[in-house]
C-alpha cells in the first residue's frame, strides 16, 4: 500500500503512472519539485495549463506540517481572485478560510493522516478538489480554477476584476508537440541511474491527427531494461531502444511514460536525446548527490529544491525544437572504477595459462627424461651383450658362464625395450615402436 505521501504525490501530473513504481516518494517528489519550479517561473515564459493543475494536490516541504493552503484563480496562474470562502472538508468539523489577495486560503493544526478536500464557490460555479492526505512533514498546496467549466453550475462566467490577458488559442489542429507537463527525471537507486521521460503528446485539435510518418524516436545507446510505465497509453510500445507511438493520435493528451536504466557511467556521463516533436519547456529533475552538478546547453537555470528532506537539482530551459538533441551532462557522479576488475581478471588469466602450461609441459618433460634414461640403459646393454660375445670368441669365458650372462643381458634389454615402446604409445592408443 503507497504511503499518505505517495498518494498525495500520485495527484502530480505524471505521478500518477508512477504510483505503482518501486521509490514512488523519490521520484514523484521530483515530479513535483519540477512541476512546482515550471509553475513558479516569471510570467513572460509559457505557463502550464490550469486545466492540468486544477484540484491537484502537492507537497510543499516549506509549509508546517498539517497545514493546507488552497489557491483560487480565474482562468490562468497570477489572475488571483480574493475574498473567496473555502471550506475544507475532512478533518473533523468542516473548516473555512477566506481568500486573500494572492487568492490563497490558509488552513493550519490539521490532522496528520487527515483525508481532506477543499470546496470553494465563485459567481455559482462550485470547484472542488480531489481528495488528499494531510502530511506529518511538511504542508500541502492546492489550485482551484474558476471560469474554464472544470466545476459544475455557472462554469462559463466571463472574467471579472482587474483585465487580464487570456491564454493564447490553441494551435491549429494537426500541430502535434510534446506539451508544458512534459517532465525528465534522473534518480540514483541500487547503483544504477534510472531515467524516466514523461511525455505529454498534445494533440490542439478536435479530431485525430495522423502523422505523416510513424512517431518513434530511439533511447540513448546505453539504455538497458527500457519499459512503459504503467498508466501510459495503449497507442505506446518500446521494443529495445526504440519508443513508437501509434496513429491517429486522439486529441488531447496522450501520455507517453518511459523508463530505462543506465548500467555503466564514468564520473561525468553525458545524455543526449532527440524527440520527434517540439517540446513546449524543459523541465528536468535530478536527485541531488554530494559533488554532483549538471551542465547542457538546453539548459537556462538550474536550482536547488528540497521536499520531504530529499534535494534535488531542478533545471529548466525554453522550448526545444522538433529534432534538436537535448543534451544533459552529469557532473561528479559516484562510479566504481573498472581498473581493478580488470586487474583482477587480467592475473586469473594468467594464473590460469601458468596451470594449462605446467598441466601440459612438466608431463612432457618427465617423459622425455624417463625416455633418455631408457635408451641409455639400451645402449649399455647392447653393449655389454657385444663384449660377451667377443670374450666367447677369444675363449675368455667358457660355455656354461656365457650363456648364464648373455640370457640375463638379453632379459634386461628386453625389459628396456618392452618401457620404451609403452612410453612411446600416442594417447590414442596406437601401439609405437622404439629404435
Amino acid at each position: 500500500m503507497l504511503s499518505a505521501e505517495c498518494r498525495v504525490l500520485s495527484a502530480v501530473p505524471g505521478c500518477r503512472v508512477l504510483s505503482a513504481v518501486p521509490g514512488c516518494r523519490v521520484l514523484c517528489a521530483v515530479l513535483s519539485a519540477v512541476w512546482f519550479a515550471v509553475v513558479a517561473m516569471p510570467a513572460s515564459a509559457q505557463m502550464p495549463d490550469p486545466r492540468a493543475m486544477h484540484g491537484q494536490a502537492i507537497p510543499a516541504g516549506e509549509l508546517p506540517a498539517g497545514s493546507v493552503t488552497v489557491r483560487v484563480v480565474r482562468q490562468m496562474l497570477g489572475n488571483n481572485i480574493g475574498g473567496v470562502t473555502v471550506e475544507l472538508h475532512g478533518a473533523g468539523a468542516v473548516r473555512s478560510a477566506v481568500t486573500g489577495a494572492d487568492g490563497r486560503a490558509q488552513f493550519a493544526g490539521l490532522p496528520p493522516g487527515s483525508r481532506v478536500h477543499a470546496i470553494a464557490s465563485v459567481e455559482g460555479e462550485r470547484l472542488e478538489s480531489q481528495q488528499f492526505d494531510v502530511l506529518r512533514d511538511g504542508g500541502v498546496r492546492s489550485i482551484l480554477v474558476a471560469g474554464l467549466g472544470l466545476g459544475s453550475g455557472g462554469g462559463g462566467s466571463a472574467p471579472a476584476g482587474p483585465a487580464t490577458a487570456l491564454p493564447t488559442p490553441p494551435p491549429a489542429s494537426g500541430e502535434l508537440s510534446f506539451g508544458d507537463n512534459t517532465r525528465f527525471a534522473i534518480e540514483f537507486q541500487d547503483d544504477t541511474i534510472t531515467v524516466f521521460y514523461l511525455l505529454d503528446l498534445i494533440n490542439p485539435g478536435s479530431s485525430p491527427v495522423a502523422p505523416p510518418q510513424p512517431l518513434a524516436f530511439d533511447l540513448p545507446v546505453e539504455a538497458t531494461a527500457a519499459t512503459k510505465l504503467e498508466g501510459g497509453s495503449p497507442l505506446v510500445t518500446v521494443a529495445g531502444h526504440q519508443v513508437s507511438i501509434a496513429g491517429p493520435i486522439p486529441p488531447g493528451v496522450t501520455s507517453v511514460p518511459v523508463a530505462f536504466r543506465i548500467d555503466r557511467w564514468s564520473a561525468r556521463h553525458t545524455i543526449e536525446q532527440r524527440l520527434p516533436l517540439p517540446v513546449a519547456q524543459l523541465a528536468i529533475g535530478v536527485q541531488r548527490l554530494e559533488g554532483l552538478t549538471i551542465e547542457s546547453p538546453q539548459v537556462s537555470s538550474v536550482r536547488e529544491a528540497a521536499l520531504s528532506g530529499q534535494a534535488f537539482l531542478i533545471a529548466t530551459g525554453p522550448a526545444l525544437a522538433a529534432g534538436t538533441p537535448l543534451q544533459l551532462t552529469l557532473v561528479g557522479l559516484p562510479y566504481r572504477s573498472p581498473t581493478p576488475l580488470i586487474v583482477a581478471l587480467v592475473v586469473a588469466g594468467l594464473v590460469g595459462l601458468a596451470g594449462v602450461y605446467l598441466s601440459v609441459t612438466r608431463p612432457s618433460e618427465a617423459a622425455t627424461r624417463r625416455r633418455q634414461s631408457l635408451e641409455a640403459r639400451r645402449t649399455r646393454g647392447l653393449a655389454a651383450l657385444a663384449a660377451l660375445d667377443a670374450e666367447r670368441q677369444r675363449g675368455a669365458i667358457g660355455g656354461t658362464a656365457y650363456e648364464s650372462r648373455r640370457a640375463k643381458l638379453l632379459a634386461d634389454l628386453e625389459r628396456v625395450y618392452g618401457e620404451l615402446d609403452q612410453a612411446a604409445q600416442p594417447p590414442d592408443g596406437d601401439q609405437g615402436v622404439a629404435a
